[in-house]
């Protein structure tokens, strides 16, 4: 027999039981709530088995702490804003000085083959490798990682007049927190992809790519060099995909112009500035090739270097370069404030894309000349001066048939590294076992180049 009750008393049963498990819920949650922010999850606490001993305090405790952290992460927040203060501090004290010739002791970044090697690129990567090794923020995540994170490849840093400003300020932030743990000197010098691509189709060989500078070229994690093994997120490359390197045509063309909204519409690549940076992207491939990881590999900035290199180069050939900021970009509107909410530890910095190209900022770094054979290609030893072409040209990786690039030994990989005994007793050692070509058999990917057709007045693409 079954038994049934008015529908009125149902309603009112049902009523009193939903309140009750309220009231329970409620005092539940807010107990677990205390216990997550009044106090710290012992590591005797993480039990893999947790669930599987049933829902408890601890179990809730477990899963919500990290969103917990996520959300109320001040620590990160205190550091960014500290760096946002070093930014205007020195951007205050360039402003003082503007009336000077020149202000004295304005970093200068140079490119990443010019010498001297020690206060170039090897200060960067030691400094990149003591940032890595940093938790003086977060005792879970390196500082590295920390402003690696801001950048997520959205339409608000890119696809717009916005994308030039927002990432000239983000990396004065990342040289900031080099700066930190280094010294200030310490800047990202730019990587000149046009010394590469001018090696033609054996570019993959650039010795840019070997132990003395980012790595090895494998298609997977990279095992040797100053970069690979370090803690946080794996760097992985792919070199020679399916994107491309920026050639000295593609410079020219862009210098070209005579007004930023002409450099930086995506329907017209021939000028597009941006358009040639994200071939380089999907020329690395690896983590580079994504905009939520691109920053994780130490190169990026580096690219990037050399994207504000020609900007600031563009900017001081047209007239009013502060004021010439392209309207009609709803993402990109030139009073918005530079958007980084995207980043879970923002605050976002104080400036707008219009103060973004600003001399307020421009003044904060100097650039060196781009390597070239009337400046003995910055006497670097891994350039040589094509004499026919009259350019720079990166010399192969040590073990790599040499043909038409002579002069390139594996006695390079040591040049100027006599004082810093570890450091050379180490690239030897690479030298000996791991600069290698591309292993036997792995297929050599084609990757489109763009070249001017002179019928058409456009580009054209072809495989190199």
């Amino acid at each position: 027999m079954v038994f049934r009750r008015p529908g009125s008393r149902m309603h009112i049963d049902r009523l009193l039981v939903g309140l009750l498990f309220s009231l329970f819920l409620a005092s539940f949650l807010q107990n677990v709530e205390a216990d997550i922010f009044n106090s710290h999850t012992n590591a005797t606490d993480h039990k893999t088995d947790c669930f599987e001993r049933g829902i408890d305090t601890i179990c809730f405790k477990q899963f919500l702490q990290p969103a917990a952290q996520t959300m109320n992460d001040t620590s990160s927040s205190n550091f960014l804003s500290a760096l946002w203060r070093k930014i205007n501090s020195e951007a205050n004290a360039a402003a003082k000085s503007r009336h000077k010739r020149q202000a004295s002791g304005v970093p200068v970044r140079r490119e990443v083959r010019a010498a001297p090697y020690e206060t170039n690129f090897l200060r960067y990567a030691l400094a990149v490798r003591r940032l890595k090794h940093d938790f003086g923020v977060r005792s879970d995540m390196n500082t590295y990682d920390i402003i690696a994170t801001i950048h997520t490849g959205s339409n608000m840093e890119h696809d717009g007049p916005g994308f030039l400003s927002w990432h000239r300020i983000y990396l004065l932030l990342y040289e900031a927190a080099l700066q930190s743990v280094f010294g200030r000197g310490v800047t990202a010098p730019y990587w000149d992809s046009s010394l590469d691509i001018a090696m033609g189709n054996r570019q993959s060989r650039t010795i840019l790519f070997s132990n003395k500078y980012f790595g090895t070229p494998v298609i997977d994690t990279i095992t040797g060099g100053f970069f690979a093994n370090l803690p946080g997120k794996n760097i992985t490359r792919a070199i020679n995909g399916r994107g491309g390197l920026i050639s000295k045509n593609a410079i020219a063309a862009v210098l070209s112009r005579t007004s930023h909204s002409q450099i930086v519409r995506q329907n017209q690549i021939r000028y597009c500035w941006e358009c040639y940076h994200d071939m380089v992207h999907r020329w690395v491939g690896g983590i580079m090739e994504a905009g939520v990881s691109a920053a994780f590999d130490p190169i990026f900035w580096c690219h990037h270097a050399f994207v504000d290199y020609i900007w600031e180069l563009f900017r001081r050939r047209i007239r009013n370069a502060p004021a010439d900021y392209p309207l009609g970009y709803s993402l990109h509107r030139p009073d918005d404030q530079m958007n980084f909410s995207n980043y879970r530890y923002r605050p976002n910095p104080p400036i707008t894309n219009r103060e973004g190209y600003s001399n307020r900022y421009a003044r904060l770094r100097r650039y060196a000349s781009a390597p070239s054979c009337q400046n003995q290609c910055s006497n670097s030893p891994d350039l040589f001066c094509d004499e026919t072409r009259d350019i720079c040209i990166s010399r192969e990786a040590a073990g790599v048939a040499q043909d038409n690039y002579p002069g390139a030994t594996a006695d390079d990989i040591a040049s100027g590294l006599a004082d810093i005994t570890t450091t050379v007793m180490a690239l030897r050692k690479v030298k000996q076992n791991v600069l290698k070509d591309i292993p036997p058999g792995t297929p050599l990917n084609l990757f489109r180049a763009w070249q001017f057709d002179p019928n058409t007045r456009g580009l054209s693409t072809f495989d190199v």
